[in-house]
């Protein structure tokens, strides 16, 4: 009889309890500080620009802003300074295997969530269904946005998932985490009950 192989092609990462996983408030409140960051910074960088140049009609501000919403919404949330937002909830994100994501793969986050057909709406009615609480365009890129002081509970194989939602089929990596974790995790919960 054939002995059963793994797949194991995509590596492994980590994984983290349920509660180290943000939930849907903190997301939208990292989305509504980080927002108001932005458009504040837009208007001190035109109203800078104006005095200085006198030019009311340029478009050099909005390269400008552009640029600063690249660097902010990229390399400053996966730092350790970490966005207004993140810093707010006391949140951080990392890669699919703990470590900090990279710049290339945080503009594919920023350009996920920018351009593809769901919306924010959406991917935040995902994240309240999904098992670690993670959005679509978490998913895609292979990021986790989790609590800033918590710590990977294991190591695992990533998989690709494969769903079915709204007339659409997502599949993207995804860590899989042992059944005796989740088994542990279910039970502590019932006795805490």
């Amino acid at each position: 009889m054939p002995e059963y192989q793994h797949d194991r092609s995509l590596g492994e990462g980590v994984y983290f309890t349920s509660d180290d996983y943000i939930g849907i408030m903190r997301r939208i409140i990292i989305f509504m500080v980080d927002v108001t960051v932005l458009i504040l910074l837009q208007a001190l960088i035109t109203i800078v620009h104006d005095l200085l140049t006198g030019d009311y009609v340029s478009e050099t501000p909005i390269w400008i802003w552009l640029f600063c919403v690249w660097g902010y919404l990229t390399v400053v949330r996966a730092s350790r300074i970490r966005t207004v937002g993140y810093w707010v909830t006391n949140s951080k994100i990392v890669n699919l295997r703990g470590n900090k994501p990279s710049v290339f793969r945080m503009t594919y986050r920023l350009l996920l969530s920018t351009f593809m057909s769901f919306n924010y709406i959406y991917d935040l009615m995902w994240s309240a269904v999904d098992e670690d609480r993670q959005t679509l365009t978490d998913r895609f890129a292979g990021t986790c946005v989790v609590k800033k002081n918590s710590a990977p509970q294991g190591r695992s194989e990533i998989h690709l998932a494969n769903y079915c939602a709204l007339g659409f089929i997502y599949v993207y990596q995804r860590v899989t985490r042992p059944k005796q974790f989740d088994q542990k995790m279910s039970s502590k919960e019932n006795e805490s009950v």
